[in-house]
């Protein structure tokens, strides 16, 4: 009976490990600092996404239908947040893309995404009123149309 005894003594021992192994996976990963999208990532073709929906706790403007640089940082943290919440809840029910990847990679995405519009408009200052990134048909060469005078 002494080796019974000591196998259960041992198993009770490798729970109580996993137990804690788990818990401090769960904390390191609430602890570990967000990720937020840098200036490469903001102004890359998929860094300023559209505005699909106003987070939950939203009492101020909607932001629906306008791109991340429109909005104000408030408004972004909170859409960070559901983001994350969403990832969360993919992860837990471990939906995949059509592709095989995690869901949640891409609402990771976009939860950085905001988190960096909403670093950037804190740094550089925010206007509502102003646009924020080149309007659409914007060319970049100020306006210049081909029929326009080269030198007027």
């Amino acid at each position: 009976m002494a080796a019974e005894e000591r196998l259960n003594e041992t198993l009770r021992l490798l729970t109580s490990i996993d137990v804690s192994l788990k818990a401090i996976a769960r904390a390191l990963v609430k602890a570990a600092p967000a990720e937020v999208a840098d200036d490469r990532e903001l102004d890359s073709q998929y860094g300023d996404p559209p505005v699909k929906f106003n987070p939950r706790d939203w009492t101020g403007d909607s932001y629906k239908g306008r791109h991340f640089s429109e909005c104000p940082p408030d408004f972004l943290d909170m859409l960070a947040s559901a983001f994350d919440y969403f990832a969360k809840k993919s992860d837990d029910a471990g939906e995949l893309t059509a592709a095989g990847k995690p869901k949640s990679l891409y609402s990771r995405k976009d939860a950085a995404r905001a988190r960096g519009w909403a670093k950037r408009h804190r740094e550089r200052g925010f206007d509502a009123e102003a646009p924020q990134l080149a309007t659409v048909g914007d060319d970049g060469f100020g306006g210049f149309d081909a029929g326009d005078e080269w030198n007027s």
